[in-house]
């Protein structure tokens, strides 16, 4: 930041004659007056920064071998600028025996309103990776903005794939049952769903508007239907459903 120092000249060229004990008060005034040196208006209004949290959500997991489990996680950049997040990740077992935990730093930003699936690996404690079932996260990032681009996010649980053959129809379908946490019934909301491979490529996805019904079972609401039509091939390379639900 620049900083201009602005100082006022100690008298000004009068055409007449200044009596000579007001112009030593001048003087000693301007000599005693503290210098301006507040910065100039322009360089002052950077904005200040601070660390904020974003949603964190875990997605699943998967036992690469006893010491080593993979899991996915999903945050979501609910403000209004790109992000570059730090995650802090743990997984471990309810008795804390088995306990794993490691720090994931996103180098591609998050664009606003983004939800991005992450997979990392977690280390676990007396090759305890099979017993593991809890899992925890922290994703911040420095940033000056205080907006939100975004609605309130629903807790998705109890994701099922229902992608089958319809025999009748001689059609392949795709799509996917899930549940909102602690969600009304008659709750409406926007949905996404994503069918991923096993190397977590999207195959297919679609958005929709929701409704809740009874026990937080998340339903397709509106035209359309509830499951698509696709091919074999898609519906055989589907492993995993990512799915979000924003109020």
């Amino acid at each position: 930041m620049t900083i201009t120092e602005y100082r006022k000249p100690w008298f000004k060229k009068k055409r007449f004659i200044i009596p000579l004990i007001l112009a030593t008060f001048l003087i000693i005034g301007n000599l005693t007056s503290p210098k301006d040196t507040s910065p100039n208006n322009s360089d002052s209004k950077s904005a200040s920064t601070s660390t904020r949290s974003y949603p964190v959500t875990f997605v699943n997991s998967i036992v690469i071998n006893p010491a080593t489990l993979s899991v996915r996680f999903r945050i979501t950049n609910d403000g209004t600028q790109p992000i570059t997040p730090s995650c802090r990740i743990r997984a471990y077992d309810p008795s804390g025996t088995y306990k794993g935990f490691d720090i994931f730093e996103i180098t591609n930003p998050i664009e606003p309103g983004v939800s991005q699936l992450i997979g990392g690996q977690l280390t676990i404690t007396k090759e305890g990776a099979e017993f593991v079932t809890e899992f925890s996260g922290e994703c911040t990032a420095t940033t000056s903005d205080t907006g939100t681009s975004a609605g309130k996010m629903v807790e998705i649980i109890d994701i099922q794939d229902g992608s089958d053959y319809d025999s009748e129809e001689n059609e392949w379908y795709w799509g996917a049952s899930f549940k909102g946490k602690n969600i009304s019934p008659g709750t409406q909301m926007d949905c996404t769903v994503k069918a991923l491979d096993s190397k977590n490529n999207v195959l297919i996805q679609r958005t929709y508007r929701a409704n809740t019904v009874n026990n937080g079972v998340i339903v397709h609401y509106g035209p359309g239907d509830a499951v698509e039509v696709t091919t074999k091939k898609i519906v055989k390379s589907i492993k995993y459903f990512d799915v979000t639900c924003t109020l």
